[in-house]
């Protein structure tokens, strides 16, 4: 072998083990790479569901802290979760008491991000109201609510202080109903009460279950506007998902106006999106004192249950300005 065959083999063995060293190098570049866009997206859904359950618990307490003084005997039954990339929805169900009976009454769902906010989806406000044939009869203009979900009527609510065109009194069809049925009502007061007297007052078989507190910071909009036309709008009613109380609980009935104040502090100072409505309502009630008293929490009407028979007390009353039916259960 002479010289330049010697310089041939040398080279094509050193391009070999370059070739060699240069796949072990992109190999090996190529396995870290993976790992570590293995590890970075492992690592960041790891952190994003970290942040989703956070977001998702928060999101969780702060309805539940809405609801201990909003939704007229309302319970929720439990929460959903679905969680997904930077965003997840929550999603529960809300049933009443009727007499003691169970009734499903809706659900809510709500979109989360992993940083900490949570709304209703777009569109998802939409109410079912429909003009009564005996109310469009009686002249009144505005219709009858009905739960989206199954149907039963929601209850309407009328302020003490304000004249209304018509006021609904649902007391006498209680006489074309079976007796044994068991009917949840609105009463509105005609001027506001304490728990002890609401308890006084109300007729054998009559069970209170629900307060609706005067949290009215602004009567502007249950004043009569004049339109350019000259027709005058009188107020409206609320709907049971404005107003804001208190009620018992599924195994205690051991209820005082300190329940709602208890529940109203703790939302000021641990509820995130629903804050400054808490502040608002607190504030409203303390005036210029530090903090509210129980003297303070004046109550402007009650939701009651009983049978149809039971409730026929009512009638008559006069303390009772309007009468609303919400959910009905067969015996």
């Amino acid at each position: 072998m002479n010289d330049n065959e010697s310089s041939f083999d040398d080279g094509a063995k050193l391009s070999a083990l370059v070739k060699k060293a240069r796949r072990r190098t992109i190999l090996r570049n190529a396995i870290i790479s993976l790992a570590v866009t293995i590890f970075i997206l492992a690592g960041g859904w790891f952190t994003n569901l970290q942040l989703q359950y956070r977001s998702s618990e928060h999101a969780m307490r702060d309805i539940e802290m809405l609801k201990a003084i909003s939704g007229p005997n309302q319970y929720i039954i439990s929460f959903q979760f679905n969680y997904g990339f930077l965003h997840g929805t929550l999603g529960y169900r809300t049933y009443k008491l009727v007499d003691g009976v169970p009734i499903i009454w809706g659900e809510e769902n709500y979109e989360f991000s992993s940083w900490g906010s949570f709304s209703l989806p777009p569109g998802d406000y939409s109410d079912l109201s429909l003009m009564d044939p005996e109310m469009k009869a009686k002249g009144f203009h505005y219709s009858r609510p009905y739960n989206r979900y199954n149907g039963e009527r929601e209850m309407l609510f009328y302020l003490p202080s304000v004249k209304y065109a018509n006021y609904l009194n649902e007391l006498p069809q209680l006489k074309d109903m079976d007796g044994r049925k068991r009917v949840e009502m609105g009463i509105s007061f005609d001027k506001n009460y304490s728990v002890e007297q609401i308890k006084a007052m109300l007729p054998p078989g009559v069970h209170p279950v629900w307060y609706w507190v005067d949290t009215y910071s602004d009567m502007k909009p249950y004043t009569a506007a004049k339109m350019p036309d000259g027709s005058v709008v009188d107020p409206f009613p609320d709907w049971a998902s404005s107003v804001y109380g208190f009620g018992i609980h599924p195994d205690s009935d051991d209820i005082s106006e300190k329940n709602f104040l208890d529940a109203l502090e703790y939302g000021v100072h641990h509820n995130r999106k629903y804050k400054q409505e808490f502040k608002r309502i607190y504030d409203y009630l303390r005036k210029d004192k530090e903090q509210p008293e129980t003297s303070d929490v004046r109550l402007f009407g009650v939701v009651v249950t009983g049978t149809a028979e039971s409730l026929k007390a009512l009638q008559g009353q006069p303390y009772v300005k309007a009468a609303v039916m919400g959910a009905t259960v067969d015996r």
